[in-house]
């Protein structure tokens, strides 16, 4: 069961996205466990369950926010607002 406010749920599953993210830099998918996820959080393999089901769950917020991101950067270009800074397109 999620604890908290929506903002802290959020921020929560946040963290655990971001932990996900780092060991994505280094570690494939079926390299990363939940375990490994809970060793860089403030969380418990089981308390990651309260916020999302499963590995490929975590995966998918984590792909929805790149794509996201791209998705308004790749529109401020095309509605005219600007490049892309080298910064934004790493």
């Amino acid at each position: 069961m999620r604890k908290g406010t929506p903002e802290q749920v959020a921020l929560k599953r946040e963290e655990i996205v971001d932990a996900c993210e780092q060991l994505y830099q280094t570690m494939s998918f079926r390299e990363i466990t939940l375990k490994e996820i809970s060793k860089i959080t403030s969380f418990s393999r089981p308390t990651i369950y309260n916020y999302f089901e499963t590995k490929e769950e975590i995966f998918l917020a984590l792909f929805k926010r790149e794509y996201d991101r791209w998705n308004e950067a790749l529109t401020a270009i095309l509605e005219g607002n600007g490049w892309l800074t080298k910064a934004q397109l790493a």
